[in-house]
């Protein structure tokens, strides 16, 4: 079966990159052709091994760099595009360029625009995927969701471990697990016991992801072996990097702490996350209960055991002994919490590895694909 990707959104670096590979790649292992379907003059940020087709209707448009009332107009913009995008996407539909078609990053605008399109009446099933509904969205998303039922073809995939549409009765709308992200480079899944453990703190930087709170505990922790953290940050806007600027350099003392403020992406990003025994994401923020997180999956899929926020997806812990949820409240609280993992992670890797194994099998890439065009 040929299945095209409609993608427009363009990143740097992010889980948008990768979920599109992941896409690509099971599409073949599973015997379909995939074909990424993208607006002119479209750049990729790594190779795909998938056919392009490009869509009339104007090049991406994005808000880099753009103020309040510029970013309103190119909101504008960016929906007449997504329209014009679209309907080019029906009329290749029409002409059989492809037998079905995922949107893989969508939102209640996407199908705002739809039902003003052509493409609500596709002769071929079309995939929405949405990577988590937040509470503020899910009225406008279960509203516009409604209005598609009548139209066959619309299918609506929402990524997550929770259902909060039990009383809303969507027909359309399916519930599916997140996919784990995996290396391409070789994975030692189960390695030795390490001389010094090196734990990295990897993504984009955002002030939610509580920097300081983790580098102030991990200064004062006791440990009984040689410890080392790696922290990443990429940032995409000048207040950002400015802000990431200002922790370096208040932190840049501590002998065991490594800053990269870099990106990292494709091989690049493989290798950093390989090179870590464990994965530090803190990230305290309640949207973390409803859009999957991309650096809890990465672990699962590197086989790296997690210190992670309550917030994150807690379904996954409770589920699976992964790694542990920290206490992003109290310091002296965490600091302990930091000490005893860190302590005892001899003794407890095998555990640890066993649970990986376990969540690997349940968010894998060929559940994926099936739960999509199912």
């Amino acid at each position: 079966m040929k299945v095209a990707i409609l993608e427009s959104i363009i990143m740097p670096a992010g889980h948008e990159v990768e979920f599109d590979r992941i896409l690509v790649d099971e599409l073949k292992r599973q015997g379909h052709e995939p074909i990424m379907l993208v607006p002119e003059k479209f750049k990729f940020k790594i190779k795909y091994n998938a056919k392009t087709e490009y869509l009339d209707g104007g090049e991406v448009v994005t808000y880099a760099g753009a103020n309040k009332l510029q970013k309103l107009f190119l909101s504008l913009k960016r929906e007449y595009r997504r329209k014009k995008w679209f309907e080019s996407a029906y009329l290749k539909s029409q002409r059989g360029l492809f037998d079905a078609l995922i949107i893989p990053t969508a939102t209640y605008r996407y199908l705002r625009t739809l039902l003003k399109t052509n493409l609500k009446k596709s002769p071929v099933p079309v995939y929405f995927i949405f990577h988590g509904i937040n509470p503020h969205e899910k009225a406008n998303f279960v509203k516009y969701a409604k209005k598609c039922e009548k139209y066959e073809n619309i299918h609506l995939k929402v990524i997550t471990l929770r259902n909060d549409f039990i009383k809303d009765n969507l027909k359309n709308v399916d519930l599916i697990e997140p996919p784990v992200f995996k290396p391409l480079l070789k994975l030692d899944k189960h390695s030795e016991n390490p001389k010094e453990l090196v734990l990295g703190f990897f993504g984009q930087y955002r002030r939610e992801k509580n920097v300081r709170f983790f580098l102030d505990a991990f200064k004062k922790a006791k440990f009984s072996i040689p410890v080392k953290l790696i922290m990443q940050g990429a940032t995409a806007r000048t207040e950002d990097s400015v802000e990431f600027e200002k922790i370096i350099n208040e932190y840049k003392d501590i002998e065991n702490i490594e800053f990269w403020h870099k990106n990292l992406i494709g091989e690049e990003w493989e290798r950093a996350l390989l090179s870590v025994d464990v994965i530090i994401a803190p990230y305290a923020a309640e949207r973390y209960r409803y859009h999957w997180s991309a650096m809890l999956f990465n672990a699962i899929g590197f086989y790296k055991p997690i210190l992670q926020s309550p917030e994150m997806n807690p379904e996954v812990l409770q589920k699976y002994n992964v790694g542990l949820a920290i206490d992003t409240t109290d310091e002296q609280s965490f600091v302990k919490q930091l000490e005893s993992f860190v302590n005892n992670f001899s003794k407890n890797k095998d555990k640890y590895f066993y649970e990986l194994q376990k969540a690997n099998e349940e968010y894998s890439h060929k559940r994926l694909i099936k739960n999509i065009l199912k």
